[in-house]
């Protein structure tokens, strides 16, 4: 497969704030002067968090306790987004960086890498869970070293490294979290037995996905990932017409009812993928919260999506 050069975006310099779980949150992105934080947040120790799904599990945890700043707009790919040199100072400046740490957020690559070996205060959450690997074929085919990047969705992964996050946000904000990341664990945890529940419905739960995204939710849910339109763990990459085809094949061996295609695929590749093969083919969101209240519905939305494609 062939690598598609990062899009290029303009440069913006100014913040814009968004309420989220009751706590001070905010997204980087066009502004004037009378829209940036006020006194009452100017105080609060600012933790950067790279895209919307960390984001919002950040604010869950510290509360009122910190102003978050999430630095990759809902919606925005963050496998090709490019940073300002607004986003970079204010990276620069916060208290704690929280990145996913397998290289997903590949235009902020430079300037994470900078912040750690300057000795900076960053958390990658890829050094506290179980990274899925590939298991068969050549690493170069997959970005990101052969480490899957797609971490959140699986609530057990995130419940994986919720306790070191804990201890990082503490630390940055002097605030004691033990309260706040109790409940944040029972709900995950009810978060994760439900989506069982919606998956061990189905007869079968073979995925299509855009993109190579859905281990970690195949893997703890006992779901089988049949293929991928772009068969890499980035939406940078391309597949090639040798690729298609042997996808189209493993699909009518697998019966698969839908394909689920997204962010970074071409819609029309993908519907037209579906009307050759006669099946569905349905948009999911899996790397932004699209509307979604909170990381817990955004899960449950997702799960409620493939179970009503594949039942």
């Amino acid at each position: 497969m062939t690598q598609k050069p990062l899009k290029k975006l303009a440069a913006i310099f100014a913040l814009i704030t968004f309420a989220s779980c009751s706590n001070s949150t905010e997204t980087l992105t066009e502004s004037t002067p009378e829209t940036t934080s006020d006194s009452v947040v100017a105080d609060l120790p600012v933790i950067a968090v790279t895209y919307s799904i960390l984001g919002d599990l950040v604010s869950q945890l510290v509360g009122d306790n910190a102003t978050v700043n999430v630095v990759i707009p809902d919606g925005q790919d963050p496998h090709e987004f490019q940073p300002s040199a607004k986003d970079i100072e204010i990276i620069n400046n916060s208290a704690l960086v929280i990145s996913n740490g397998l290289e997903f957020e590949e235009g902020l690559k430079e300037v994470l890498e900078n912040i750690a070996d300057s000795g900076g205060n960053i958390f990658m959450v890829g050094d506290h869970i179980t990274v899925r690997k590939i298991e068969d074929g050549d690493e170069s085919e997959h970005a990101h070293g052969g480490s899957d990047p797609h971490i959140w969705l699986s609530p057990a992964t995130m419940l994986e490294m919720l306790p070191a996050l804990t201890t990082a946000l503490s630390e940055a904000t002097g605030a004691n979290l033990s309260a706040e990341a109790k409940a944040l664990t029972t709900e995950l945890q009810s978060l994760d037995g439900e989506v069982e529940s919606i998956i061990s419905s189905l007869g079968e739960c073979n995925l299509v996905s855009g993109h190579d995204e859905m281990g970690y939710f195949a893997d703890r849910y006992g779901c089988k990932v049949i293929g991928a339109i772009i068969p890499s763990f980035t939406t940078t990459s391309e597949g090639t017409a040798g690729e298609l085809a042997e996808l189209k094949e493993l699909v009518t061996k697998y019966k698969v009812p839908a394909i689920f295609t997204g962010l970074g695929v071409s819609p029309d590749t993908a519907t037209q993928l579906a009307k050759e093969l006669g099946i569905k083919a349905v948009t999911l969101s899996t790397h932004y919260l699209d509307g979604s209240a909170n990381y817990q519905e955004f899960i449950l939305k997702m799960t409620n999506q493939i179970a009503e494609a594949l039942g």
